[in-house]
């Protein structure tokens, strides 16, 4: 089935390499702002200023999305039930993403190294495609474990996963062409870490180093939360 025919129309800029750092430090801003407008935990994931020992962004609690996708194993895979009191990491990509994606995925790979064995077998990394059409589960699991073989890739129909998007106050993504003519989408990069509360307390970006994830990851498997 080629879940892209249910995607509406999309349309939208290209980012010029030139300008990808400053579009890094704007999707701190932009990317959450947009899906999350408001100062209530009705409207999850909206940034909050941070003054504790996290060095991540602090957000209004996120709870896990409700659904069942496919994982790159080709079993059904439900978020909210099957990372229970596990510390997770959740993310909106595309493996033919240019420059948010790959950054995002390797940042958090190089955290992982940084903390103990022990630390990093209580972390799932969850990588959700808003590309169905062109990520195919192989392609999924390829893709992801170049970054780090633990990794785990969802594929599921658009519906499916904007509605997942949309619990958790995430804008939905926009198509657009490269100077290839290819399709690219322009989306949140966000990435939700799920303490064992089951709660979002705090987003990483790409432009969060990957020290200060570590040091986040840390203290979140020790059972604290933001």
């Amino acid at each position: 089935m080629d879940y892209r025919l249910s995607r509406k129309s999309r349309k939208r800029g290209r980012i010029p390499a030139a300008i990808a750092t400053a579009a890094l430090a704007a999707a701190a801003v932009t990317g959450c702002a947009s899906g999350s407008a408001g100062t209530t935990n009705d409207n999850p994931g909206l940034l909050l200023i941070n003054a504790g020992k996290f060095k991540g962004n602090i957000t209004t609690p996120v709870a896990k999305p409700a659904g069942v996708l496919t994982d790159d194993a080709g079993k059904p895979f439900n978020i909210r039930t099957m990372t229970r009191n596990t510390v997770t990491l959740l993310y909106f990509g595309y493996t033919h993403c240019q420059n948010m994606c790959p950054l995002t995925m390797g940042n958090t790979a190089t955290a992982l190294e940084m903390l103990p064995e022990a630390d990093q077998a209580k972390i799932k990394v969850i990588f959700v495609s808003v590309d169905p059409g062109r990520d195919t589960l192989a392609r999924l699991r390829y893709w992801l474990g170049q970054f780090n073989p633990a990794f785990i890739g969802l594929r599921g129909s658009l519906p499916v996963v904007e509605s997942m998007e949309r619990q958790t106050g995430l804008p939905i993504g926009q198509e657009f062409k490269d100077g290839a003519g290819k399709y690219q989408i322009n989306h949140a990069t966000e990435m939700f870490a799920y303490s064992i509360d089951n709660l979002g307390h705090e987003a990483f970006f790409p432009s969060t180093p990957a020290a200060s994830m570590a040091h986040d990851l840390a203290l979140l498997v020790a059972g604290h939360h933001a």
